[in-house]
């Protein structure tokens, strides 16, 4: 009987063991969800040379080196293409390189050598074949994050109930879900079609994006700050809706 008591009683050897097995037991399964938690965002190991190549090309763009921005781009758009399974049609983080492209684009189309400004009523021809090609990315981009979103975006009610339960929260403290970065990401290209479309002399099509954008995220400062210098510079007011 005691061969059988001590059997079934863990001496300290026994407990250590039982304590790293249950530890790496738990390890493992955090992993695992994180790993599939992640994937919808494109966020494993292999998206990590090519997002190091996109975080070099913000900072480049940054400090007006359109040119090195535009090289980091393309690299990662490169690599994010060669990663086997991968689904562009709906993948995050393709979604904000082609939008990075197509800021270049943008950019040098607005700026040139980052020295002059063209009359925004009065494109030149260089300049509106640049905004044009910059419009080609950020539609991409857009259709990435709409794409993923028509499928994977919550009930009205479950927002509604995820925005209360938030309602007394710093918005430090505030974890975004998937579906509201594809949200903001798809914001960022709706505001930046508006910026395109307005140095285009499209002013009607450009506020129709910064109101898009602005109804994704409505604490897209640069959308705000955008529609506002748009209204004020066109003078463009909006039909009134008739009272029913």
């Amino acid at each position: 009987m005691s061969f059988i008591r001590n059997l079934l009683t863990f001496n300290k050897t026994m407990r250590i063991v039982a304590m790293v097995v249950a530890g790496i037991s738990l390890v493992v399964l955090f992993f695992l969800w994180r790993s599939i938690q992640l994937r919808s965002l494109g966020q494993d190991a292999s998206y990590k040379a090519p997002m190091r190549h996109y975080s070099s090309g913000e900072k480049k763009l940054i400090r007006s080196s359109f040119a090195g921005a535009l090289r980091e781009y393309r690299q990662a758009k490169t690599m994010l293409e060669a990663i086997p399974g991968i689904n562009l049609d709906q993948d995050y983080y393709y979604g904000i390189v082609l939008n990075g492209i197509g800021t270049v684009h943008l950019r040098v189309g607005i700026y040139g050598d980052g020295q002059l400004k063209p009359d925004p009523k009065q494109p030149s021809e260089v300049t509106a074949e640049k905004i044009r090609e910059a419009i080609s990315y950020f539609k991409n981009s857009e259709q990435i994050f709409s794409s993923w979103l028509a499928e994977h975006r919550p009930p009205v009610e479950e927002i509604a109930r995820l925005k209360a339960s938030r309602r007394d929260k710093e918005e430090d403290d505030i974890v975004l879900r998937p579906f509201e970065r594809y949200e903001r990401a798809l914001s960022v290209s709706c505001s930046n079609l508006g910026m395109a479309a307005r140095y285009l002399g499209e002013t009607k099509q450009a506020i129709a994006h910064y109101k898009r954008s602005l109804a994704l995220w409505p604490e897209q400062e640069a959308a705000k700050a955008n529609l506002a210098t748009l209204r004020d510079e066109s003078g463009f007011t909006e039909p009134e809706v008739p009272e029913k």
